[in-house]
């Protein structure tokens, strides 16, 4: 089973106010709110290490509801590193999609146009059967005997010897 860890960076949805998402953050790790500048620093800082993915996808949740960011990495991986703002301000957003996770650098992973078809090979031939040499017989013309499965007899086991006792 694939573990991951989860990095948080610092980073913000879009408006999303500073102070208010700072103040959230240090109630999440219980912390007072001067420590939780240090979180918001840019630099990679692993907040949660070998989590199942659905463990992950709840942390994600969790920082997303205040307004923040996680990266989540598979276990092992190097940290994610962040993203500049021209960067992320040059990234392509779909239209109506609102705000998403730009991708960490080491994911590999991008988005297609909605509507595209990701599986462009080519579907196999339609089978070709020869049903020539079949037949169909009229309604209520056929019967079921070549299903029938005869089976051996088996006796009766003698059970005479045996009493029924009231308690």
């Amino acid at each position: 089973m694939q573990s991951f860890d989860v990095y948080f960076l610092g980073e913000l949805l879009p408006d999303v106010d500073p102070a208010a998402a700072r103040r959230e953050v240090a109630r999440l790790f219980k912390i007072q709110e001067d420590a939780a500048d240090r979180l918001f620093s840019g630099k990679p800082l692993r907040v949660k290490q070998a989590l199942d993915a659905d463990g992950a996808s709840r942390y994600r949740a969790a920082f997303r509801d205040i307004g923040a960011l996680v990266r989540i990495v598979p276990t092992g991986s190097p940290p994610p590193v962040a993203q500049t703002a021209a960067a992320a301000a040059a990234a392509p957003s779909p239209a109506g999609s609102g705000p998403r996770t730009p991708p960490a650098a080491s994911d590999g992973i991008t988005l297609a146009e909605p509507g595209a078809i990701l599986d462009d090979t080519r579907p196999p031939p339609a089978a070709t059967f020869d049903t020539s040499a079949l037949q169909a017989l009229p309604a209520n013309s056929g019967s079921l005997e070549d299903c029938h499965v005869e089976k051996p007899h088996r006796p009766i086991p003698d059970i005479s010897h045996l009493k029924l006792v009231d308690d």
